[in-house]
């Protein structure tokens, strides 16, 4: 009996398991924490961009719980964890503010590049390669590269950003974009970052999903925009074999749903008179809430990023 006690202790406290149920249980108790103390906090969304939001009442911001569950991650995962903590939290403070006090979309981009190029320099960023064909692939490296890769994360970071509209949406496609990850780090070190922040997106899912009972807000979308976005680089280079870069297109599936919402969004509004930066309420998620309601709206946009998903695994193995 002494020796079950000891292996499951260990392996209760191993690093696997550790990466999973510490930022789950930190998350889903930090979220209770934040509905009762934002009152007193005043950490609430203000719904003033009502152009773009569906909620018309105040809702408390849940992002901090995520970024709370997710940093014991960070320190299992690596000796160097500010490396990472540092852009995270800027990128998560630059959307809170906007959260709380409204942000110019101009220092909102800055915030971001910045966050961007401190991973760029603290890190040594794969190559990136694009197949046209099976015997035909471009690949960038150098500077240019790392101007893709900046243009990548800043892109993905305000693409979850948007498709943020809908009770429990951006935290599911997070989650669901993780999924393949997971899978295929599984038993390696590398497994512990997707696994971690998918433990919390599925403990904030527990009182974000409808009806809501606090937001993630822009400092949460940010958050998971920008994490899923480098776990995509960092874990299609692990794959990817020797001397190879990370995989454009498997990117381009893992996070479908957010960059087709994101592009279909940039021509709508080009086309328009207000302009690209303008919020509006023409997103795919708007129109199937104003057909089909809530919750439907939201699972019908699960489950095409599932089978991108799965089509995106189904590559990699």
């Amino acid at each position: 009996m002494q020796n079950i006690s000891t292996t499951l202790k260990s392996i209760f406290l191993s690093s696997q398991w550790a990466s999973i149920w510490l930022p789950f249980v930190i998350t889903g108790l930090s979220s209770p924490c934040l509905i009762r103390w934002a009152p007193t906090i005043n950490l609430f969304d203000n719904p003033r961009d009502s152009a773009r939001k569906i909620h018309q009442r105040v809702k408390p911001l849940g992002g901090t719980a995520l970024l709370l569950g997710f940093i014991p991650v960070l320190l299992l995962d690596g000796a160097s964890p500010f490396s990472l903590l540092f852009p995270v939290l800027i990128v998560f403070l630059t959307g809170l503010i906007d959260d709380i006090r409204g942000f110019k979309p101009e220092s909102k981009l800055f915030f971001q590049i910045i966050a961007a190029s401190m991973i760029l320099i603290s890190y040594p960023m794969p190559a990136t390669d694009f197949y046209l064909l099976p015997d035909l692939k471009i690949s960038l490296s150098g500077i240019p590269n790392r101007i893709f890769l900046g243009f990548w994360l800043v892109g993905g970071t305000n693409a979850f950003n948007l498709i943020d509209g809908l009770d429990g949406l951006a935290a599911g496609i997070g989650l669901i974009s993780l999924l393949p990850l997971i899978a295929v780090t599984f038993g390696h070190v590398s497994y512990l970052m997707p696994a971690g922040l998918a433990a919390a997106l599925i403990a904030i899912l527990i009182y974000n999903f409808y009806p809501a009972r606090l937001f993630l807000g822009d400092g949460g979308s940010y958050f998971v925009g920008f994490l899923v976005s480098y776990l995509a680089i960092i874990i299609l280079n692990s794959v990817s074999g020797p001397n190879s870069g990370w995989n454009l297109g498997i990117g381009i599936i893992l996070l479908g749903i957010p960059i087709s919402d994101t592009v279909l969004a940039i021509i709508r509004r080009a086309r328009s008179e207000k302009g690209v930066m303008e919020a509006d309420q023409d997103h795919l998620h708007h129109k199937l809430y104003r057909k089909f309601g809530h919750v439907t709206a939201v699972l019908l946009i699960y489950l095409p990023q599932a089978v991108l998903s799965s089509l995106a695994l189904l590559v990699i193995l």
